[in-house]
Parts: C-alpha cells; structure tokens; sequence
C-alpha cells in the first residue's frame, strides 16, 4: 500500500472517530447533571482535542484532492449528493480556482469554461466572500427531475422531500458543490444532465463546466434535471443510511 493510501486511509479513521466523539459530546451534554457524566464530558473532551491535533498533522499530508475536500470538510452523502462547509470570507471564485488548479495539474485540461470563468470573475455573487461560515448541502441531480418544466420542478422538489423545505440552488453554489464532488470523487455531480439552479443552469462535458439557458426555458427536455439543497432532515436520513451500511 502506497503512502499516500496510508495517509487517506488515516484521515478517513481518524475523521470518523472525531464524528463519533462529537456525537457522544452532544449527547451527554444535553442530559448531563451529574458529577460522573461531567467528569465523562471532560474525557470526550480530552480525546476530541487529541484527534484534532492527529488531523491537523493528517491533513498537512493529503494529496491534493483529498486535501481540498478535507479543506471544505467535504462529506460525499451519496451517488449525486455532497455537503461542505466554506469558511468565513471565501469566495466561490477561489475554490473553482483551486479545483482548476488541481484539474490542470492532474489532467492537462480546463475544469471550467474560460470564457465563463471570465464572467463569473464579474459577478460579485462568485467574488465575494460571506462574513461568517455557510454549511452548504446540495443533491446535484435530483432523481426523476428530468422532463419537467421549470415550474414543475420546483413543486416536485417541494414534494419530493417531506420538510419540504428543498428549493434550487444559486448557480454559485452549485458551480462549487460540482466542483468539490468532482476533484474529491472523480465523478459528475450531475450525471451527464444539464442541471437548472434557481438563476442559471450547468453542464460538464468534456470541455469544462459551462452554462446555459435551460433554467429560463418553461419546456420538458428529457436530459435536463434540477439540483436542489437539501433538508436537514434528509442529510440525517443519509448519513443514517451509510452508518448502517458500514454496519455502524
């Protein structure tokens, strides 16, 4: 095994236990009245800045696509879903930038467009960052949104998840989700569709992530879906799911 699977192999054991000690914090903390379960919180504690100190010298050693997704704490929740996190002050712009760099290096292609990334270096939505931290959740190709309307779209998202709370994503956003799914995982978040957001809409070819007009137009294409956010509850169910596949 090479070192840097090693590396990998790492971060994902020491990130699960961190998830895992989190978890057991949250949850004693919330019921602790006792001496015995405060001097336990005070262990968890312990433990938890021990693992952040392992992750802190593990990520320093990361490839770079393990790196950048360890960057924006990227979490894969499943075949066309990922959550990250973009830190105080990041804009958009930068990590498509970092993913081009990545790309280019690995690849000897664009990751966008140019001409679109010249644009969007343009638009103040891509280029500025926000003043505290955004946790971002993005299903980038909602299974049977294709052959909809625009309008049909946003009410079967609605539908579609019981809080009903999911609504399109800002192209920004989902221009970054695409990005940090792709380096992380190799794979199109929007899996050969052309995906409507809420003021645009995406494709990834061969050429680079690019946009175009579908997200204007209030026809059925049957190889054009949507992206959504989703809800909070959903992410559990998700995350539910795959502790019990890992057997958890």
């Amino acid at each position: 095994m090479s070192s840097e699977s090693d590396i990998i192999l790492q971060y994902d054991d020491t990130k699960i236990r961190l998830d895992s000690l989190r978890a057991d914090y949250d949850a004693i903390f919330g019921i602790a009245n006792t001496p015995e379960e405060f001097v336990t919180l005070n262990v968890i504690q312990d433990q938890i800045r021990a693992e952040e100190r392992a992750m802190k010298d593990i990520k320093a050693k990361l490839p770079a696509r393990e790196s950048l997704g360890a960057k924006y704490s990227v979490e894969i929740l499943g075949f066309h879903e990922i959550l990250f996190v973009i830190p105080p002050n990041v804009p958009r712009i930068r990590i498509i930038e970092e993913a081009q760099a990545i790309y280019s290096k690995l690849d000897k292609r664009n990751y966008v467009f140019p001409n679109r990334y010249k644009v969007w270096l343009d638009m103040p939505s891509f280029t500025e960052g926000k003043p505290t931290e955004v946790r971002i959740a993005i299903d980038g190709c909602v299974d049977e949104s294709q052959n909809r309307t625009l309008a049909d779209q946003k009410l079967f998202l609605r539908r579609k998840f019981e809080e009903g709370e999911a609504s399109l994503p800002t192209i920004e956003d989902l221009a970054v989700a695409h990005a940090l799914f792709f380096i992380v995982t190799r794979q199109n978040l929007f899996r050969g569709y052309k995906i409507r957001a809420l003021n645009g809409s995406l494709f990834f070819d061969n050429l680079g992530l690019g946009m175009d007009r579908f997200s204007l137009d209030w026809n059925r294409f049957s190889d054009v879906g949507a992206a959504c956010y989703l809800p909070s509850g959903t992410i559990e169910l998700m995350r539910n799911g795959k502790k019990i596949a890992r057997g958890l």
